[in-house]
């Protein structure tokens, strides 16, 4: 599973919006300077995710990094 798969089935699967969890990753590290439209573009698969945004989105939707690590193992 790509980590876009993976960020977009956490979204449905919790039922949040991108809009929230952009507000949330900014909370987390107001230096991502993160918008609607990079969160969009990495859901789509058309921008991959930088190490400090995948921490921060996981601080925000409270999801441990070990599911992109465990899904990327298994699925290989």
């Amino acid at each position: 599973m790509r980590t876009s798969d993976g960020v977009k089935q956490l979204i449905k699967d919790k039922g949040l919006r991108q809009a929230w969890v952009v507000d949330r990753m900014n909370l987390v590290n107001p230096d991502l300077h993160m918008s609607n439209a990079k969160l969009s573009s990495i859901v789509c698969g058309g921008r991959k995710m930088s190490g400090d945004e995948l921490i921060a989105f996981c601080v925000a939707t409270d999801t441990s990094p070990d599911y992109f690590y465990n899904t990327a193992r298994y699925s290989a």
